[in-house]
């Protein structure tokens, strides 16, 4: 999935209902999930505190593995925290379509060497343990037009649940929310409708040119929200680091420069010499970067 032509399948007969929020929770007077969405597609989430299983893998010296479950409103989400005793920076990671968190994990001990954990979320649809549908944003529209949850909002918010997670146990730590290809996306929408993120990384990704203003309501406003062209502007002034490889074959490396200009004034835009995805030296820029944002 690349760039807008997975909007322009947009079913145009979806029945307009109007925006609005869905709340989930079992009863009136416990607390639950709703979302709240104006004409610009700025989205704001309420979401109800998640309670958290912890499962210790490995706890050396200097590094922590741990499986985690959210127990979350719209259904158990997995993750792996791999972190170092002493953190100076803490990275939310969706990865990109087809990518379980199982097969970070290895990859991800390098940056506790540095000094930065790492949450890698097992995305919903990306075939690991949480369940779900690859990016689908047809049936995402369909399911907001009913007042129904997207799965593009609930993978947002399961990286804001883990952000929270974070913040409840190192109240200090900066934690950035970080995507690969359409990791990124989700990412760009966690970070732009929760301003308690640090910052923005994107990797190998893109946004979807506004198309949502060629829409009317409640399709534009939803085609707006999840566009990573309409949040980075709310991120910034928190930094917003993209990189992106000129060789990319999968989203052009035009795409992510035009995220970049989206974003505006103060983005740093990184070349990289790869192809699709994250790679070491990717990975040596936010090690040398994060700490001093």
């Amino acid at each position: 999935m690349n760039n807008t032509n997975i909007l322009l399948v947009l079913i145009l007969t979806i029945s307009l209902l109007g925006t609005g929020c869905t709340n989930i929770g079992d009863d009136e007077e416990k607390p639950v999930a709703s979302w709240n969405l104006t004409e610009d597609g700025s989205i704001e989430f309420s979401i109800p505190k998640t309670a958290v299983d912890e499962r210790i893998q490995e706890d050396g010296s200097n590094l922590t593995t741990i499986d985690l479950i959210f127990k979350g409103f719209a259904g158990d989400v997995h993750a792996i925290l791999v972190s170092p005793k002493n953190p100076v920076a803490f990275l939310i990671w969706a990865p990109g379509a087809n990518n379980p968190a199982t097969g970070y994990v290895e990859y991800m001990k390098y940056y506790p060497v540095h000094g930065i954990g790492v949450i890698i979320m097992d995305v919903r649809g990306n075939g690991g343990t949480t369940p779900g549908y690859p990016m689908n944003i047809e049936k995402d529209a369909e399911l907001f037009t009913q007042g129904a949850w997207p799965q593009f909002y609930l993978i947002s918010a399961d990286m804001i649940t883990a952000r929270e997670y974070l913040h409840e146990k190192y109240p200090d730590i900066p934690v950035y929310a970080v995507g690969e290809s359409n990791g990124g996306r989700y990412a760009a929408l966690a970070a732009g409708s929760d301003p308690d993120f640090a910052g923005y990384i994107g990797i190998s990704t893109s946004g979807f040119h506004r198309i949502g203003e060629d829409y009317t309501s409640p399709i534009r406003e939803f085609l707006l929200s999840v566009d990573p062209d309409i949040q980075v502007v709310r991120i910034t002034p928190r930094p917003v680091m993209l990189f992106h490889a000129p060789d990319d074959s999968v989203i052009a490396i035009t795409e992510g420069e035009s995220l970049a200009t989206s974003a505006g004034k103060g983005t740093m835009f990184i070349p990289f010499n790869g192809t699709h995805g994250v790679n070491r030296e990717v990975d040596d820029r936010i090690i040398t970067l994060v700490p001093h944002l």
